[in-house]
């Protein structure tokens, strides 16, 4: 019995011993995680728990991924992970709880296209541009057919012809891919490619030929307060010209003293785009008004000035030799804003060439040669307000007397007859 009493007593003073040196069995501390719980793919974010000198080893779901601290972990897929950490100081170990990791799928953002402020030129290569957040490869559309791939911001490009081509790329990277709003890019004429001849009328025959032109009639002043009477009988053709004849029929200085003649081809021939040219020798004369333009085909459901007009050439004969080129639309109009003058002094002793050249880009006024241009009408905002200009256009030619600008310093009677001469029309494709 006082054997058992030693044994017990002395199992107490080694417990109460061990109790006031401080020691007990080795209990290591749970380490704590901190570091970003919401990341994107691709992302490399670090993750720590407080200082140690133990051994770490650091997992992703069941993958050991570190061991040092900090941590660097790259999240290569999307979903929700748990990250540990087990701390060993070589002879007990401590896992940490588990630290939630949501991980975003990481898109490109949607891709932006520019043609660096410049437009392409048909049949030369031009470099289109393009800026996304996150891609790293970007697969190219033009008018929906695959055009190539590229790494780079830029993409060498040719467009074959005048135009506007609606180009769309595709910004990818190794874990999604996001598509861009289609892009529409206006392509400009190449100066050194000569067009070729898509519609004409050379006057070779004896009359107006009606396949291709039809008359105004009337004398309701045609918006300008015009004098002139328009018939069906004030023209003729010979020699390769078209005459286009005003007379004097009345007692003269009221509307309907005059007749003239006005021509268009409306309904018959419409032409997009393109180089529109006469070649003609105007009247002389107080109080004529020759002209040759174009008005938006959609006139009658889309009515002026939302059609759009291009006066390819006016003159008036009290400022004899002024030529003028003009644009109306629904953001200038009444008091011609848009309009450029070319004097010619042989407007009336000579014929002369008077075109334009029209793209989606601009529209280009030029007197005898494409490369004598006196005027380009080119907004930088293109719009239903600016720019009425990508729908199909007719042809009028005519000669006014009298009106809000060709009657400003009245109607000399003295003058008349007068002959409009027209020697052709022709209309060239850039296609």
């Amino acid at each position: 019995m006082k054997a058992l009493n030693r044994i017990v007593l002395l199992l107490f003073c080694l417990a109460f011993v061990q109790c006031s040196t401080g020691t007990s069995p080795n209990v290591l501390p749970k380490p704590v995680i901190s570091g970003p719980a919401q990341v994107n793919q691709g992302d490399v974010s670090t993750y720590s728990i407080p200082t140690t000198q133990n051994t770490l080893t650091w997992k992703v779901n069941d993958s050991i991924v570190g061991t040092t601290n900090p941590v660097m972990i790259t999240w290569k897929n999307a979903g929700t992970f748990k990250v540990t950490v087990t701390s060993t100081d070589g002879k007990t170990s401590v896992v940490s709880d588990p630290y939630n990791v949501a991980v975003a799928i990481s898109l490109p953002s949607k891709p932006s296209i520019s043609t660096g402020g410049n437009p392409p030129v048909a049949g030369t290569s031009f470099s289109l541009q393009v800026s996304s957040i996150n891609a790293n490869q970007y697969t190219w559309y033009v008018n929906g057919t695959q055009v190539g791939k590229t790494s780079n911001l830029t993409f060498p490009y040719t467009f074959n012809k005048v135009g506007i081509d609606t180009v769309q790329v595709v910004a990818s990277n190794n874990y999604g891919s996001t598509s861009s709003d289609k892009f529409p890019v206006r392509v400009d004429y190449n100066p050194s490619i000569t067009p070729t001849l898509a519609w004409s009328d050379e006057f070779n025959g004896t009359t107006l030929d009606m396949t291709k032109w039809g008359f105004d009639l009337g004398e309701n002043g045609w918006g300008n307060n015009e004098w002139e009477n328009y018939t069906n009988s004030n023209d003729s053709v010979s020699n390769g010209v078209l005459y286009i004849l005003a007379k004097l029929v009345g007692a003269g200085q009221h509307v309907g003293d005059y007749t003239s003649c006005r021509i268009n081809t409306a309904g018959k021939e419409s032409f997009k785009y393109g180089q529109i040219e006469v070649r003609a020798k105007l009247p002389v004369g107080k109080g004529v008004w020759p002209a040759f333009w174009m008005l938006g085909s959609d006139i009658a459901t889309n009515p002026w000035p939302a059609c759009g007009e291009v006066d390819i050439m006016e003159e008036v004969g009290y400022d004899q030799g002024n030529i003028h080129g003009s644009i109306h639309t629904p953001s200038s109009y009444g008091n011609t804003v848009n309009t450029s003058v070319k004097y010619l002094s042989t407007c009336s002793s000579q014929y002369h060439i008077y075109g334009v050249i029209w793209t989606p880009v601009a529209i280009r006024f030029y007197i005898d040669d494409p490369t004598n241009i006196y005027y380009t009408y080119d907004p930088a905002t293109k719009n239903a307000s600016t720019w009425p200009f990508d729908n199909p256009c007719f042809i009028i030619l005519n000669l006014a007397i009298g009106g809000n600008w060709g009657g400003v310093q009245g109607v000399d009677d003295s003058i008349f007859p007068q002959t409009y001469s027209i020697d052709y029309v022709r209309v060239y494709s850039y296609q």
